[in-house]
């Protein structure tokens, strides 16, 4: 184990024999503070190899506090790198980002608490790191997605066992996963990916979940108010009696912490042409005493979803029925960004990050068949009548946006709409087929990785197109389809890195039609579900934001 100080840019050269120790334990010195002080850091790997990270080449070590944010990017060359120094300060985060040649994020490291970086005296700490690893959660099983590899590759996806109705994941401390199924917590040790320890039960039916910051709690949002659960006792407290759907956590204006519920969460219209309205209301609940007669206040707006800032008293919301991100204030909403029937939202590293859709645009006809602008009241669906959608011209398409918390102007990415192509099974050549834009785009959740490069997304898809005939009948029959997706993207690059479609389910008729036999056709190499068809409902990361 290597216990070499390094200050002033000092480079570090070491031996092949300690440079195979150092892989192994990554234990080094990332910096110095003061003339004579050190942060003397240890970095702690896991000893399955599925999870260790491999291949770095570049080490960045991130110090944040209140007051300052420092980068560090220590660069491994064979058996050599360089430290830099950090400045001296408390209550300071400290995280560590591997990356590779292609600088594609490989592991990730979160100290578990703050520390205080004092000029005449070494700190000590130690920092678990793992591969950022990506979960999914369907309501049945938890699947894994490991972004350092190739999509191609075998153990790209994967599942964890041992688990009970998963609903929602959240990363506690990084060693920690903490899962919620339908009435309890169960924890995963992401050293070996195993459950460890006895469920944890919890007083209603779970809808989500969130990470208490720098502490080895979680707040549970479900169908009797909120809880607040010590991972390490397994001591439970609820606050409020209402029934929570979405939970976010963050410090008030007065140096406390809390959980912030979301009560009658309005989602986002799922076709071009439908309505969206309502009204949420917030749950407000200490962290530390919270109160089991809370009651929600009433916002007079329709929430999709909300998220903390959690190092300031800041709270935002996605507004679907408003196209708009929003900042709240009491019962006061001030405009942050516009974005189309907002959905999901999360705050991580001073930016805000959010996902919506922009609507199909669609085709009418009448009961006689001819043309008509789309009403209101246009119905869509294989079994539809009198003016119905046919088709649409131009997909629903996904929209991610990445917006400066202190504000200015968004990064916003367009992804093109997903086509998805249906074939007909009576041909034996497999290129009679119907290519279909998106009628309808879901994002379901948002969890962006460590670096905030990187945002994950689960969406649910729906295509349609209305049968075609003539005066001699039905040559095509109505087509509907439904997908899962699983999506990878790259916002320094505006593009989508791994997609992958976790099931395509099929609808056709009548069966009087010429062609009465259609499937999906198969996703392309690495985008298909390598773990059996299912819809994803949650995602998360190991320390990621959701």
């Amino acid at each position: 184990m290597l216990r070499t100080v390094v200050c002033q840019g000092v480079t570090l050269i070491a031996s092949r024999h300690e440079m195979k120790i150092w892989v192994a334990a990554l234990s080094v010195v990332a910096g110095c503070v003061g003339d004579s002080g050190a942060l003397d850091l240890s970095l702690t790997l896991p000893t399955v190899d599925d999870l260790r990270p491999v291949g770095m080449t570049t080490i960045s070590v991130v110090a944040s506090s209140p007051d300052f944010t420092k980068t560090n990017i220590n660069l491994l060359e064979g058996q050599t790198f360089t430290a830099g120094d950090l400045p001296v300060g408390k209550n300071v985060q400290i995280d560590v980002l591997l990356h590779d040649v292609s600088n594609r994020l490989v592991g990730v490291g979160e100290a578990q608490s703050l520390v205080d970086l004092v000029g005449d005296k070494k700190t000590e700490l130690t920092i678990p790191v793992r591969r950022p690893f990506i979960y999914a959660s369907s309501g049945t099983k938890l699947y894994t997605f490991d972004p350092t590899l190739d999509p191609r590759q075998t153990k790209f996806q994967g599942q964890l066992a041992g688990l009970t109705s998963p609903q929602v994941t959240v990363s506690v401390g990084g060693d920690r996963l903490v899962v919620g199924s339908t009435n309890q917590l169960q924890v995963i040790d992401t050293a070996t990916h195993m459950v460890t320890g006895s469920p944890i039960a919890i007083p209603g039916m779970i809808h989500d979940a969130a990470p208490v910051p720098r502490s080895h709690r979680v707040v549970v949002a479900h169908s009797a108010g909120i809880s607040i659960v010590d991972i390490d006792t397994g001591a439970v407290a609820t606050g409020g009696t209402a029934s929570v759907d979405k939970v976010t956590v963050g410090p008030t204006n007065d140096g406390r912490t809390a959980a912030i519920g979301l009560v009658a969460r309005v989602a986002p219209p799922l076709g071009p042409l439908d309505p969206c309205s309502g009204a949420s209301s917030l749950l407000t609940v200490d962290i530390d005493t919270p109160d089991p007669t809370a009651t929600p206040v009433a916002t007079g707006q329709a929430i999709a979803d909300i998220a903390a800032s959690p190092d300031s008293s800041m709270l935002f919301a996605a507004l679907p029925c408003a196209n708009k991100v929003a900042r709240i204030d009491g019962t006061t909403f001030s405009d942050v960004a516009v974005l189309p029937r907002a959905a999901v939202i999360t705050v991580a590293n001073e930016r805000i990050w959010a996902a919506g859709t922009k609507p199909s645009t669609p085709v009418c006809t009448n009961s006689s068949g001819t043309t008509v602008t789309c009403p209101a009241n246009a119905m869509s669906g294989c079994s539809a009548t009198g003016t119905a959608i046919v088709f649409v011209t131009t997909g629903a398409s996904l929209v991610v946006s990445s917006i400066p918390i202190a504000g200015g102007m968004p990064t916003e990415v367009d992804v093109p709409d997903a086509r998805e192509t249906i074939i007909s099974l009576q041909d034996d050549a497999k290129q009679h087929a119907q290519v279909l834009r998106t009628f309808s785009l879901q994002p379901l959740d948002l969890v962006t990785l460590p670096g905030s490069q990187y945002v994950s997304l689960v969406t649910k898809n729906t295509y349609y197109i209305a049968a075609l005939g003539n005066s001699s009948g039905i040559i095509l029959p109505c087509l509907e389809a439904t997908t899962g997706n699983w999506l990878l993207m790259d916002m320094a690059s505006a593009s989508v890195t791994s997609r992958v479609r976790t099931n395509c389910d099929p609808f056709f008729g009548p069966s009087n039609s010429i062609f009465t036999d259609w499937d999906c056709d198969a996703a392309p190499e690495g985008q298909a579900s390598t773990q059996g068809d299912y819809m994803p409902i949650s995602v998360g990361a190991l320390f990621g934001a959701r």
